[in-house]
């Protein structure tokens, strides 16, 4: 089985690309033609999707309402010194931080290394790497500027510059490999135990919690299985909020609360955007590989595979402020936020990457993948169907087969459907109370008079949803079947 995988890679690897783009495609047509020839079927699925949406939204409430008692929770602990009263050797943690940017604004990195200079941590036990691009000529000069503000808080502040290279894909994991290796070296030149480094993968625009490298801390060292683990915080995309535009607040409170609900099921959950990790892990594994465009769930998997199917997630129940996409005018904004979702689309890609790395190691425990990859399943492969069923699905079997219309389940299809996606607005409520608990408090140049639209910019969550979530995700996994490559965007950072 090996020798047949290595030898027809090229083939095997684009198989499996096509097949997650034509599941995708298949099921949310699926109302269109199976409505048309099999129109019983299509509506049970689509009452069964509906139900599976009902749990969804309801774990959503309730899992976003425990994560923030507990974020409240650890945001009152310190735990700095609850590791000293415990006798852990905090002293000896070493947290080595990646901050990959491109052409960033100046005001972004500072208020990043800000926060980082504010921690409850010694920030003389935190290491800064600014991994630039070596084609970004304004990088040298803008580095040394913020070495010479910032170096006097940490213990080391270095600069990489990443030439890309053939067979490299532009974008963040290339860089961050090219970063890690020359790291490496630097760490063993200063004579770091690797066994008390951890990694850090942050976003330039992510604001880090004071109490989270603390956290970090005490949880690595109590946690038996630290060198096989990543910890992962929710990220909440509030740094600017209150000035983005109306569909694109809407989309990211959505995602900041998911991301806030996550928390509470981190065995089944994956590491995302910016997280932090046992530095002997990713080092064992690796590091980032260099042609992919999604580095985050890649590396949890490639972590997964090199360390037997023994790497999980933790939480860490606080707070990471990241910036939700922005532009220099309203249609820029929507054009970064759609490219944005289209790049996390495309994330797809994984799936043919765990399934063939599965297949080459059959010793993986079946149990602890399956269990991954399901939801790894359920986050690609239903990313442009979900719109389509819950918001037509019902509507369309009866229109393209008039006959099925004059039947009992066609008839009361529509109604049981819009029954069960009514009663998931209850659960809404507890997005918006947690969105509003969580989020930083109004600046003094949002009038008044917008704050109904807060509460209203939630009866657009159907458009919103279908140009920023349906839409992307079509055209990420369209160009999976065609075989089109996705150019690396990042997005832009407005300061």
């Amino acid at each position: 089985m090996k020798e047949f995988l290595e030898k027809n890679d090229r083939k095997i690897t684009r198989s499996l690309e096509m097949s997650t783009g034509i599941i995708s495609w298949t099921l949310l047509t699926s109302p269109v033609w199976a409505g048309f020839f099999f129109p019983e079927a299509i509506a049970y699925f689509i009452l069964v999707f509906d139900l599976y949406f009902f749990y969804r939204a309801l774990m959503l409430g309730i899992n976003a309402v425990r994560a923030y008692r507990k974020i409240r929770l650890t945001e009152k602990d310190d735990w700095y010194e609850r590791a000293k009263e415990e006798n852990l050797p905090i002293e000896k943690v070493r947290h080595v931080v990646f901050i990959p940017t491109i052409k960033d604004p100046m005001a972004v990195l500072e208020r990043t290394l800000g926060f980082l200079t504010s921690q409850e941590f010694p920030t003389k036990q935190i290491d800064i790497v600014l991994a630039t691009e070596a084609r970004d000529t304004e990088a040298p000069e803008k580095v040394a500027l913020l070495k010479k503000k910032f170096e006097k808080y940490f213990g080391h502040f270095w600069m990489t510059s990443h030439v890309l290279v053939p067979g490299e894909v532009v974008g963040k994991s290339s860089n961050l490999a090219s970063s890690a290796k020359e790291i490496q070296r630097k760490i063993e030149e200063v004579g770091y135990d690797k066994d008390f480094v951890t990694i850090t993968s942050c976003d330039s625009d992510v604001a880090f919690h004071p109490k989270y490298f603390s956290n970090l801390s005490y949880k690595f060292l109590k946690n038996p299985s630290r060198y096989v683990r990543f910890w992962q915080a929710a990220l909440v995309f509030y740094n600017n909020i209150w000035r983005v535009p109306m569909p694109i607040r809407v989309v990211h409170t959505l995602y900041s609360i998911s991301q806030v609900a996550d928390l509470m099921r981190p065995g089944s959950t994956y590491n995302y955007s910016s997280y932090s990790a046992s530095w002997k892990m990713v080092e064992e594994a690796g590091f980032w590989d260099v042609d992919v465009v999604s580095e985050d769930w890649h590396l949890f998997f490639k972590c997964f595979f090199s360390h037997e199917g023994k790497v999980d997630i933790e939480s860490i129940y606080l707070p990471l402020l990241a910036d939700a996409a922005e532009g220099k005018n309203y249609w820029h904004s929507m054009v970064s936020q759609y490219n944005q979702n289209r790049r996390w689309a495309w994330g797809a890609t994984d799936i043919a990457f765990a399934v063939k790395q599965f297949l080459l190691q059959p010793k993986i425990s079946k149990q602890n993948f399956t269990l991954r990859f399901l939801r790894a399943l359920d986050q690609h492969i239903l990313w442009p169907v979900n719109w389509w069923i819950v918001t037509l699905g019902a509507q369309i079997p009866p229109i393209v087969n008039p006959a099925f219309k004059y039947t009992a389940l066609g008839y009361n299809l529509p109604k049981f459907s819009g029954a069960i996606l009514t009663t998931c607005t209850v659960f809404l409520v507890f997005v918006v109370i947690v969105d509003w608990l969580l989020k930083p408090p109004r600046p003094a140049d949002f009038k008044k008079r917008y704050l109904p639209s807060t509460l209203l910019q939630y009866l657009l969550m159907p458009i919103t949803s279908f140009f920023f979530s349906a839409l992307p995700g079509m055209d990420a996994h369209a160009r999976l079947i065609l075989g089109k490559r996705l150019e690396y965007k990042s997005t832009e950072k407005m300061g």
